[in-house]
């Protein structure tokens, strides 16, 4: 029984999270042009910082580069991306985001502190700590998982 609570509350956080999370980017006027997966794109760049290669990105993302390159072509060429090059290593393209493009990851970034307060407005301090432990629990599960393919 507790293994059915569990498969069926990670399917639908799951799910339920990506539908809402689409139809909140969606619904703006100025970024209506972007996919959720875009804008997890451009958030993995700007998370990248300094070491935003193609390869670094495509690592965070857990996708190919091949996929990433056509993404970042994608968002280049709608203003939001745009690759570089640097003068110690030509043979290294490294995506760096548009003003337009920081302006985007902002607007995700709002979302998700929305759907962190939402929840954290509802525990006492203890569950929020007891929530916390359960989730690192289950993002390490996932994250292991991930790097042994």
């Amino acid at each position: 029984m507790q293994r059915e609570k569990i498969n069926t509350f990670l399917v639908n956080a799951f799910n339920t999270i990506l539908q809402l999370e689409d139809r909140a980017l969606s619904s703006s006027h100025e970024f209506s042009n972007l996919s959720v997966s875009e804008f997890h794109v451009i958030e993995a760049v700007i998370a990248c910082g300094d070491s935003s290669s193609m390869s670094a990105i495509s690592k965070r993302l857990g996708i190919t580069v091949g996929s990433l390159t056509v993404a970042v072509k994608t968002l280049a060429n709608k203003g939001y991306l745009k690759r570089e090059k640097r003068l110690n290593d030509m043979r290294m393209v490294y995506v760096i985001p548009t003003e337009k493009g920081l302006a985007a990851n902002e607007y995700h970034s709002a979302f998700h502190r929305k759907m962190v307060d939402a929840v954290m407005e509802k525990l006492p301090p203890e569950e929020l700590d007891t929530l916390v432990s359960a989730l690192e629990i289950v993002s390490n599960f996932f994250t292991e998982t991930r790097e042994a393919r």
